[in-house]
């Protein structure tokens, strides 16, 4: 007979009750802050650093 709660399960419910919602947000912090348009201007500087000639 198998215990119900082994540590395999622990973890894996640990990462999808707890650590998915916490990346997804991180993750739609830093979408957000991307596309706020007071950005726009540092962003767009930093897309012609490569091609300035200094």
């Amino acid at each position: 007979m198998k215990a119900i709660v082994s540590i395999e399960n622990l973890a894996s419910h640990l990462v999808l009750s707890f650590w998915t919602p916490v990346f997804v947000a991180i993750f739609a912090a830093i979408v957000i802050y991307a596309l706020r348009p007071r950005n726009k201007a540092l962003f767009d500087a930093a897309a012609k650093m490569p091609l300035r000639e200094d």
